[in-house]
């Protein structure tokens, strides 16, 4: 079986066109001598923010809340949620990364892209759950107290004390788990965007949309997907599981995440992203065999026939 499956035309395959990269005199692919050594690494420390974010959420306790019993954004009901947590999670990293490792194996196939498309992609997850769960522990309750806070509290007034304004969960009738106090940030909300802002970024360099075709659908396809995490984080509006402003805080650290993911294993000219008409699309390890190379010719245009090395 020959990969792609289906061959697009020739402008969208240049992961092999080495020439095309400019070597910065200060790039030092160090990492090209001992490669494999350089990738497991990699995937150790993204294993390691994966084992962190999850000792977070479970382990440490979020500090002491203080609230008003009089405060009516956390006297909404408590219903059952939209999506849950191990919805989400599917819906939001395996979903984007299944879809694009299909169009992978259809279209674009190149072993080292493969591997930044699955290292980028769990390394923007991964960013986003260690800052997102690092929030909940570091800022939890004094943001991160949820709509329903009260109503699952269920205070004793019996306990309130004349003149005291704040009090702590010492008045609730309830048992409050450590879930309650986690609502900065969303969690649903960074993660939708850490996994499908990075989807639409992968897209973008392959479709090449800003190419002049004008081309509707690639519009589309490009904004669906934002689309699908706006709503995914929105629901938790409509549940009371967060504030607008939980949410929108998610949104940033999952965008952040994908950004910053993508950059650490694409190569894109020019400011920010690139200009997305075929030249931002080039996995991360040509531009290290592409500086070699450089490196290399250099080397061999200073070193005369005598076999010693002059200074330029």
């Amino acid at each position: 079986m020959h990969l792609p499956l289906v061959k697009l035309s020739k402008s969208y395959y240049h992961v092999n066109a080495k020439k095309r990269f400019t070597s910065s005199p200060l790039n030092v692919p160090s990492r090209t001598k001992r490669v494999f050594i350089g990738l497991i690494f990699d995937w150790l420390l993204i294993l390691v923010m994966f084992g962190i974010s999850q000792w977070f959420f479970l382990v440490p306790k979020p500090p002491i809340a203080y609230f008003r019993l009089d405060d009516p954004d956390y006297m909404r009901p408590v219903i059952p949620q939209i999506i849950s947590s191990s919805t989400a999670g599917i819906l939001s990293g395996g979903v984007p990364l299944i879809i694009l490792l299909i169009l992978e194996l259809l279209f674009f196939w190149d072993k080292w892209n493969v591997y930044h498309l699955v290292t980028g992609h769990a390394t923007s997850v991964a960013f986003s759950l260690l800052f997102t769960s690092l929030f909940w522990i570091t800022i939890g309750s004094h943001l991160g107290l949820r709509p329903s806070f009260l109503t699952q509290c269920a205070p004793d007034l019996n306990k309130t004390i004349p003149g005291q304004i704040y009090y702590t969960v010492d008045i609730c009738t309830q048992p409050l788990k450590k879930f309650d106090f986690q609502g900065f940030p969303s969690g649903h909300s960074s993660n939708a965007f850490a996994g499908w802002v990075f989807f639409v970024l992968y897209l973008n360099s392959k479709m090449k949309p800003w190419s002049g075709t004008a081309y509707v659908w690639k519009g589309l396809v490009l904004t669906l997907p934002l689309a699908l995490a706006t709503w995914v984080a929105l629901t938790r509006v409509r549940d009371f599981r967060h504030f607008p402003f939980q949410i929108f805080i998610g949104s940033l650290i999952g965008i952040a995440s994908a950004i910053f993911a993508y950059r650490l294993n694409f190569v894109v000219f020019g400011w920010f992203l690139g200009p997305g008409d075929g030249n931002d699309h080039i996995p991360a390890r040509y531009q290290y065999l592409a500086a070699k190379e450089n490196s290399l010719e250099e080397s061999t245009r200073q070193l005369p026939s005598n076999g010693y090395v002059v200074e330029v």
